[in-house]
């Protein structure tokens, strides 16, 4: 059963687990934010973190926009790396701009020209996010724009739960 769906059209914005309990839905300005970083940034991976804010009983997300990219960040063509360079500053005013409505929800980076599919690294790391309640985000979102950007994109959409593990969805009505 194949985890991604195809964005050559207008980009479906919702994403369902199967078992319908949990729902990531992405605005159509940061999907095509991170659309234009993954053509800058082409064929080397890139990404940061994402921001959005969670339902109350914390299984709907909505992804708003991206952070800005930090300075210590480092993509090459088979791996990424975010730095952390002015992110806690941003998070901070963030939160303090919309009265902690809005936070920090997860990650986003792209593979070029393969699957958006996450490799054992992005696993690790997403579980490790989840896991850190210093983090406070136990439901830790994670978006892969896949295949080329410039003309046949690909979204994969996982949610990484602290008590769950990965959990993959896919394209609502899908």
């Amino acid at each position: 059963m194949d985890k991604t769906i195809s964005v050559n059209e207008d980009p479906p914005l919702k994403w369902k687990s199967e078992c319908g309990r949990y729902t990531v839905s992405i605005s159509l300005s940061c999907f095509n934010k991170m659309l234009e970083m993954a053509k800058g940034h082409y064929p080397c991976e890139v990404g940061t973190s994402l921001v959005g804010c969670y339902s109350d009983d914390g299984f709907d997300a909505t992804v708003l926009d991206t952070a800005p990219m930090s300075s210590d960040s480092k993509g090459l063509a088979n791996s990424f790396y975010r730095g952390i360079k002015g992110l806690r500053r941003f998070f901070a005013k963030l939160r303090r701009n919309y009265l902690g409505k809005r936070y920090y929800v997860g990650e986003w980076h792209s593979h070029p020209d393969v699957s958006p599919v996450p490799s054992s690294t992005d696993d690790e790391n997403q579980s490790a996010i989840a896991s850190d309640t210093k983090t406070n985000c136990p439901e830790c979102i994670l978006l892969i724009i896949g295949g080329n950007p410039f003309n046949a994109p690909d979204l994969g959409v996982f949610v990484y739960s602290r008590k769950r593990g990965r959990i993959d969805l896919f394209q609502d009505g899908a």
